[in-house]
């Protein structure tokens, strides 16, 4: 059996596939097998990939119409041998000794799913910045464990995303988990594997290299009231969650409140024109809104500042808050992600501007 499938979904990524490629073909770690689903390329993805394929028999190309990525990474779980399964980004990288740790980790664990920290990199103006969350090495043993501890991990990304992730296939399979087919559907399918999961690693790996701000990706997008609608669609599931496991601890309630109150601000932030405040209010009034700055415990001074307009249903304030971030990042890039990286996801910058 090979031991991992690397699963990437392939949609016009052309200027990035073949340096995500090279990082997979220069793993320290060679039992795998790479599967390319082309989610219907109209750009050269698809004969990259197919060059690739005939280089390296390990690596495996699949055409299909265009379906979205959830479609593309069932696609790939459908046809995978591997022990385990593996979703990176086609237009990100990882360093050589990536896979070697973070399957290290899962086989000396026996565990079910291993959560990895990762490199986070942006280019703005001609300038790179990187910042690097290293989590603390734990194993959470068991199903007790697992859900009394991973709230913590909501807040910096560690959660919601497949790229930092080694899912056992067996457990993928037996309980027929699929990506659903959503905008944003990642969150909603680490929900549903971690929910009758019975352990988790925390792997402190850092060598997935996650690019945040190239040009057509969903970090780059402006967002409309979709982006308010499915960060509320996802919380409600994650309270549905916490209602399944009957977890009520008044201390975890406020973490997970405090996570939703965290991505409220950043829609705020991202809808703060003026023809945004009909939404916006629509935000500040909706009741979950109210609760999570209610109940939640925000950590971070600076959104604890940027959420008190907020929190007061004060839309004026709240829209200048967010204008005032967004200034900042459009002339000051290094500022807004090294104060954003810091106070939200904790993270460390890995080096200086260059």
């Amino acid at each position: 059996m090979t031991t991992v499938s690397i699963i990437p979904p392939v949609y016009n990524v052309e200027n990035y596939l073949d340096k995500f490629i090279e990082s997979i073909i220069n793993q320290s770690f060679s039992d795998w097998e790479l599967i390319l689903v082309d989610d219907g390329s109209t750009d050269k993805s698809g004969i990259i990939a197919d060059d690739y394929a005939t280089k390296d028999s390990r690596i495996k190309v699949i055409h299909k119409a265009n379906g979205g990525a959830p479609s593309a990474r069932n696609t790939g779980i459908e046809v995978a041998k591997g022990k385990y399964v593996y979703f990176p980004d086609p237009d990100d990288w990882l360093d050589p000794d990536y896979l070697e740790r973070i399957v290290y980790d899962a086989e000396k664990s026996k565990a079910q799913l291993v959560i990895s920290g990762f490199t986070m990199e942006y280019y703005e103006k001609g300038r790179n910045y990187t910042f690097r969350e290293m989590p603390k090495k734990i194993f959470y043993s068991s199903q007790k464990k697992v859900r009394k501890n991973i709230h913590n991990y909501f807040n910096n990304m560690m959660v919601a995303v497949p790229w930092n992730k080694l899912y056992l296939t067996d457990y993928i399979k037996k309980n027929n988990l699929k990506f659903p087919d959503i905008k944003w559907d990642d969150l909603h399918f680490n929900l549903e594997v971690i929910k009758n999961i019975d352990s988790v690693l925390i792997s402190d790996a850092t060598g997935y290299h996650f690019f945040r701000s190239r040009p057509g990706s969903e970090t780059t997008k402006v967002f409309d009231e979709s982006l308010y609608k499915r960060r509320k669609e996802q919380f409600s599931h994650i309270l549905k969650i916490y209602n399944y496991w009957e977890i009520k601890d008044p201390e975890i309630m406020k973490k997970i409140y405090g996570y939703y109150a965290g991505r409220i601000i950043q829609c705020v932030t991202e809808l703060s024109g003026k023809k945004n405040k009909r939404i916006i209010k629509k935000i500040l009034m909706d009741n979950l809104t109210i609760d999570s700055f209610k109940l939640g415990e925000i950590e971070s001074l600076p959104l604890r500042i940027i959420a008190f307009p907020i929190k007061n249903q004060n839309i004026r304030m709240s829209m200048f808050a967010g204008k005032s971030l967004n200034l900042i990042k459009a002339n000051f890039p290094g500022v807004f992600y090294y104060m954003k990286n810091r106070s939200v996801n904790n993270a460390n910058p890995e080096r200086k501007i260059h």
